[in-house]
């Protein structure tokens, strides 16, 4: 007389029938109480069948990306820097213009997939965001909120305001702005400006959000719009004090640590309010030899939940070795 199977190992006859309810459930798209009901055995029955065929190796499950999309490079960066999502489009060989609008016209598509008319979404102001406005028409009916304030840049043809209020009214959706610069002198001015009615308002917004789309900035002359709004001696000491990345006017240092100096001075976003918005989107675009630092930085800080970038950039991100610490 042959023993009887091991207490948890499954029989030839186990595994015929885990074998059946997984057929019916990845092949055939049946329902687990559908498949109870086929296989004569309980729901709960069907739960432990799908998990024995997974136990066994019956089941394989393969995902492969869009040809258009690098997902070995997208997993190395959710990998290594714990980011919940990362998008990594090939896009090689491509100018950096060409590479900016791949990215931005792939953020637009990723927004109209996952807004809903419930959502408060925060836009941040830069050449990535412009093309994301241009692309966006679906739809949303949701609120969408100018996260900082701008300055005049000859490669952005629209200023923060002109930028939310139009992606609002090619998606019936409703818009938050105000009139304000990125950074001003001192923090007492800030503290005027954030008081004066309408941006006081719009920056209460800042605590509601759910979303954020945002683009990363290095610490480099014409890589940032916060540095671009500083004198030289003011860039050059921030940049003593470790800043190598910007978002918004946020302020990150190689560890993703912040760096003080220009918070106090800055209209717009917090680096808290960002943190605990739940979901941020931050697209990398341009020269991958001058932000790719400033990338591996936002990844290490925590403030977003997923990268769009393109491939070029990416595989620089991943090949830089981690910073000392602080």
């Amino acid at each position: 007389m042959s023993r009887a199977p091991a207490r948890g190992a499954a029989s030839v006859s186990g595994l015929a029938l885990a074998a059946a309810a997984a057929q019916r459930f990845y092949v055939e798209n049946l329902t687990k109480t559908e498949i109870a009901r086929q296989l004569g055995v309980s729901r709960f029955k069907v739960a432990r069948l799908l998990a024995d065929a997974q136990d066994a190796g019956l089941v394989q499950i393969r995902v492969t990306a869009p040809p258009a999309l690098d997902a070995e490079l997208a997993e190395g960066l959710r990998t290594r820097f714990g980011v919940p999502a990362a998008f990594v489009l090939r896009a090689e060989g491509e100018t950096v213009l060409d590479q900016r609008r791949a990215v931005g016209v792939f953020t637009a598509g990723l927004l109209q997939e996952v807004l809903a008319p419930e959502d408060v979404v925060g836009l941040a102001w830069g050449r990535a965001v412009s093309v994301v406005a241009a692309a966006v028409h679906a739809p949303l009916r949701c609120r969408f909120v100018q996260l900082s304030g701008a300055l005049p840049r000859p490669d952005v043809e629209e200023s923060a305001v002109e930028l939310v209020r139009r992606v609002a009214a090619g998606t019936s959706s409703t818009a938050v702005t105000f009139y304000a610069p990125l950074a001003v002198a001192d923090a007492a001015t800030a503290d005027s400006l954030r008081a004066q009615s309408g941006i006081a308002e719009a920056l209460a917004e800042h605590d509601h959000l759910t979303k954020a789309v945002v683009s990363i900035g290095a610490w480099a002359p014409g890589e940032s719009t916060a540095l671009d709004s500083l004198d030289p001696a003011d860039a050059h000491a921030l940049a003593a004090a470790g800043a190598v990345a910007e978002i918004t006017g946020v302020l990150l240092a190689a560890d993703g640590g912040p760096v003080p100096g220009l918070a106090a001075r800055v209209i717009g976003i917090t680096a808290d309010q960002l943190r605990r918005t739940p979901d941020v989107v931050a697209m990398a675009t341009g020269d991958a030899g001058a932000r790719a630092a400033a990338v591996a930085a936002v990844l290490r800080s925590g403030l977003v939940s997923a990268l769009v970038t393109h491939a070029e950039l990416a595989r620089q991100v991943l090949a830089l070795p981690d910073p000392p610490p602080r």
